[in-house]
């Protein structure tokens, strides 16, 4: 006798959380998607379609600048995987004194400007650097195509870090246990049960390093120049200096071609990892100090440390006088705020220093105010559609040099022309720390649990008042650690900003930069110094009242 069949019923998402996607789709559709289509769409025309795209590709520098990208992605992603992943052995799996410290501590580059990345750099392996003066052969690190490795290598080190960390926290248990019983070596448990994990995580991480590495501006352009430009540097020269914006415009459109599918697998993997870590946490294990394994990362995590603390002492040294070739000093401090630094750049660095808060405020607080709202629609663990990571992701695919460049194109004479400038770097800096902000917090709100929520809407409560009142105060450690993640990276942010910004609306960043270029090496170090402690100071807020950052 046939069984009856019975229905398929199909789930659908409420109306309530499908709208709530909305506000942050619209946004980097309407700030991102939709300027940098028009832009691509433009240059297109204006070149002759695929003609135009071939001229453009087989151009000697455009070619070199595409060589540049991917050979400088490469060895970046390989230095930060061969830095990064061991201290991230160490964070996911093993407790220990400090590990919360040290786990902060690695985070603080990716934090930092890349400006100061590369005024770090270059002050310990430049000429006079400190270390170059102890070992002239390390010289190699602060110049040319290495110099510009060693700067994404320290900037990019803490993501692989942190991803492989994540990786092997979400390793299964009862796995190990299981491989444990039947006389599994440790080799083979990290083969077969939690080595896996971290290489996704790793792998995650890498991708990522390539492409902020092969997107690179600000370190080729201080510390090579035009022989070492990126695709994206060369593009702002094409643009800003060269003036032609068609031909930029089509590179940009190659660019974002290029790049589309190493973007593609970061998301996928990502997507993996979350689907791995979502939930219960492995439990820490005891670090084996007496370990013989361990040794390797270990040595690999305690070099990472003394370089970081060696990036930041160095450009606080330079700040107050006492590090070699430094020109700081109470000098530096006073002529940063004398009249004559004004002058050089249009505005006082007090000006610059209210713009730069100004901006950074607005731009987290829409990025944080979109990824709230998104994070309805998220919820819990396998909620959400799985187009929004990458959706939110698109604006650092697009690069910050094309945002800018299809801003202006797009948005500024609507906006109003000059005047309206500021509300571009604000739109530009929210978009680029949105993806930070959503990732960061939605992870936190997915290791909740539904069924608190449920029962309030059970209970009569509307759906979006019972994401406010219960999930929202349980997630509270991973939304100020958002805000202020995406704080860091609006202060921080260079690239976008220099395109759009006039003398009214620099930035300190961008401030620091033209400094640099007019060879005001006392007033550079002193405010070099002064962007230091205002990311220290972020950080040790997230240390104090959030939570480790969270993918």
């Amino acid at each position: 006798m046939a069984e009856a069949r019975q229905p398929v019923v199909r789930l659908r998402w409420p109306r309530g959380e499908t709208l709530a996607l909305l506000p942050a789709l619209l946004f980097v559709v309407l700030f991102a998607v939709a300027p940098a289509v028009a832009l691509f769409s433009g240059g297109w025309i204006a070149s002759g379609g695929a003609s135009g795209v071939a001229a453009a590709v087989s151009d000697p520098v455009n070619a070199r600048a595409l060589e540049n990208s991917l050979e400088q992605g490469a060895w970046s992603a390989l230095g930060a995987t061969a830095l990064g992943y061991p201290a991230g052995l160490l964070l996911g799996r093993y407790e220990f004194p400090g590990r919360r410290t040290l786990f902060g501590v690695l985070l603080v580059p990716f934090l930092l400007p890349a400006i100061i990345v590369v005024a770090g750099v270059q002050s310990l392996f430049g000429a006079s650097g400190f270390v170059t003066q102890l070992a002239p052969w390390v010289g190699v690190f602060g110049r040319g195509v290495p110099g510009i490795v060693a700067v994404n290598v320290v900037f990019n080190a803490p993501v692989v870090a942190l991803f492989t960390s994540t990786g092997v926290a979400g390793a299964s248990v009862a796995l190990e246990e299981t491989s444990t019983l039947l006389g599994g070596s440790p080799a083979r448990r990290f083969r077969d049960v939690w080595g896996p994990a971290s290489w996704l995580g790793a792998g995650a991480g890498a991708l990522l390093t390539f492409i902020f590495s092969a997107l690179a501006f600000a370190a080729p352009l201080l510390i090579c120049g035009a022989r070492c430009y990126t695709l994206e540097a060369r593009i702002f020269a094409l643009d800003q200096t060269f003036l032609e914006p068609q031909t930029a415009a089509v590179l940009a459109l190659v660019m974002v071609g290029v790049f589309l599918l190493p973007a593609a697998a970061y998301v996928l993997l990502t997507q993996r990892l979350r689907t791995r870590t979502s939930g219960t946490r492995t439990p820490l294990r005891r670090l084996p100090w007496r370990s013989i394994a361990l040794w390797p990362a270990l040595l690999a995590t305690g070099v990472f440390v003394a370089l970081i603390v060696l990036v930041l002492g160095s450009v606080l040294a330079r700040s107050v006088g006492v590090a070699p070739g430094a020109a700081g000093g109470s000098h530096g401090w006073t002529t940063l705020f004398g009249p004559g630094v004004a002058a050089a750049l249009g505005i006082s660095i007090g000006g610059a220093l209210a713009n730069t808060l100004l901006f950074a405020a607005l731009a987290s607080g829409i990025a944080l105010v979109l990824g709230v709202v998104a994070g309805f629609a998220v919820g819990a663990p396998g909620r959400g559609p799985r187009l929004l990571p990458l959706v939110v992701f698109l604006p650092l695919i697009i690069s910050p040099v094309v945002l800018s460049f299809s801003l202006a194109t797009f948005w500024r004479p609507l906006f109003g022309g000059a005047s309206a400038v500021w509300v571009l770097i604000v739109v530009s800096q929210a978009t680029l720390a949105l993806p930070f902000a959503f990732q960061g917090f939605s992870v936190a709100l997915g290791r909740l649990s539904p069924h608190r929520r449920e029962a309030a809407r059970l209970l009569g409560v509307a759906p979006f008042a019972a994401y406010l009142d219960v999930d929202l105060p349980l997630a509270r450690r991973g939304l100020v650690t958002a805000a202020l993640f995406a704080l860091a990276i609006a202060l921080g942010e260079f690239t976008a900003t220099y395109f759009l910004a006039t003398p009214r609306f620099t930035t300190l960043p961008v401030a620091l930069y033209r400094l640099l270029a007019l060879r005001l090496t006392a007033p550079a170090d002193a405010l070099a110094g002064l962007l230091v402690l205002l990311t220290l100071a972020i950080f040790l807020v997230i240390a104090w009242r959030g939570e480790r950052v969270a993918l």
